[in-house]
């Protein structure tokens, strides 16, 4: 094995190691820093990287079409403002844990709806995979007590977190298909900037700035874990690893970022996992192996 790959190998480990980790940073900002803001910093910061780094690997900043330009505002507006905002917004009050595994399930969603959107092909493997994820979904949003949750219905928490789900759904799904000449740097690099100029004149409307003040040195090194690391260097290496080895090989090492983001949440912040959460991470990381499994046994992995 030549250095390329070895070097493409760790990246791709890392990578969602960081993104998991960005889940407990969140948890850091977010009683301090309110949701906008806190988006808006991490874009800015991931704009200053991800802007010279794109003109440094590709010689040039690649000239996009009208359409191309309506795509990435669209992708701007559910990747990294809708989700990013409700994602902050569920972190005020849910744990690092309960949010990774809800963010798990995001990839059955999708396979559901390319299914019925673009016809996609679904096996017996696969539907046993989303069901599996399904019922783990279902026990992690109701912590196993699913009466209480008819009774009382979810907390605000769960329902914005839900919503970060069908946001980062959407990102994925228009991706999917709606850009295929640019690079996936180019539209990262293009859609943060322009998700920074969708979220600026919210950061004045919630008056975030002013919030910077009180920031501890563990937020402050959170917030910039949020731009530097997970916006920024991860999606960086991941792209570098998809270079090297291919988008199938790739994807295989995101089933690291839920285990990451509870590890983590367990050492860092004291998160407890009980047995209903534990449970529902099992059953959503199986169901999520099983429907991802087709595509890497195509590939030969």
């Amino acid at each position: 094995m030549n250095k390329n790959r070895v070097s493409a190998y760790i990246k791709l480990i890392l990578a969602p190691i960081i993104w998991g980790g960005a889940l407990s940073a969140a948890r850091v900002v977010t009683p301090i820093v309110p949701p906008f803001t806190t988006s808006c910093i991490r874009f800015i910061i991931a704009s200053l990287i991800m802007v010279p780094s794109l003109f440094i690997i590709e010689k040039k900043f690649p000239r996009i079409s009208v359409s191309e330009f309506f795509s990435i505002l669209l992708l701007a507006v559910t990747g990294m403002v809708m989700f990013n905002v409700f994602l902050f917004s569920a972190l005020t009050t849910i744990t690092a844990i309960r949010s990774s595994i809800m963010l798990a399930f995001t990839p059955v969603i999708v396979t559901i709806a390319a299914y019925f959107l673009y016809k996609e092909a679904i096996n017996r493997l696969m539907v046993i995979g989303i069901l599996l994820s399904i019922a783990g979904a279902i026990i992690t949003i109701t912590n196993g007590n699913i009466n209480k949750v008819i009774a009382n219905g979810l907390s605000i928490g769960d329902v914005f977190m839900l919503l970060a789900v069908v946001s980062w759904a959407l990102y994925s799904l228009i991706i999917k298909k709606a850009i295929k000449r640019l690079s996936s740097l180019a539209v990262l690099a293009y859609g943060s900037v322009i998700g920074v100029i969708l979220l600026l004149p919210f950061t004045f409307i919630e008056k975030g700035w002013a919030t910077l003040e009180g920031l501890t040195p563990p937020s402050l090194l959170s917030l910039l874990y949020l731009g530097i690391f997970s916006a920024g260097i991860a999606y960086l290496w991941y792209f570098q690893g998809i270079k090297e080895l291919g988008s199938s090989a790739a994807s295989v090492f995101l089933n690291l970022e839920p285990v990451a983001a509870i590890t983590i949440g367990v050492i860092f912040l004291k998160e407890s996992l009980s047995i209903p959460i534990a449970i529902g991470a099992v059953l959503v990381m199986t169901g999520l192996f099983l429907t991802s499994y087709k595509k890497r046994a195509k590939k030969g992995l």
